[in-house]
């Protein structure tokens, strides 16, 4: 039997995704990603950068990472199959230095229920495979 997560249930974690991330509800956000991840995870963030594995990786310690300087808006939801994609507009920073990006998701489960998520958004030439893609975002690189 399948464990890939319902449809009405992926898209019912996609409606308050943005809601509870910018309100800055950790806990229910991540509960809202269990109710989808049934198996393992691993995540490419974004795309062209190291694998990271595990549920917190995807989940809390993103928070923890992001969820002061980011506000996201979400802007389209699509199931198809074992798959599910969304396109975000997402806000970085704090006033007055507010700058947005649009970042594209993807979600697909094998059939043990484990998730593979792959982003893509605007990263630098630069931000390879070894690199912290992080870094020009957080103001590291002395970019931002």
């Amino acid at each position: 039997m399948s464990k890939v997560p319902t449809r009405k249930a992926r898209l019912a974690h996609a409606a308050k995704h943005a809601e509870l991330w910018n309100a800055g509800k950790k806990d229910e956000w991540v509960a809202s990603w269990r109710t989808i991840c049934p198996g393992e995870v691993r995540m490419f963030d974004p795309v062209g950068t190291e694998c990271k594995h595990g549920f917190a990786a995807a989940t809390s310690d993103a928070f923890d990472m992001f969820g002061s300087i980011l506000k996201i808006k979400m802007l389209t939801v699509q199931v198809n199959g074992d798959e599910m994609a969304w396109v975000c507009e997402n806000f970085f920073g704090t006033e007055p230095n507010v700058q947005s990006a649009y970042s594209i998701e993807t979600f697909a489960w094998d059939q043990d229920g484990n998730l593979l998520i792959k982003t893509y958004y605007p990263m630098p030439e630069s931000v390879g495979a070894d690199a912290d893609p992080y870094a020009h975002l957080l103001g590291d690189d002395g970019s931002a």
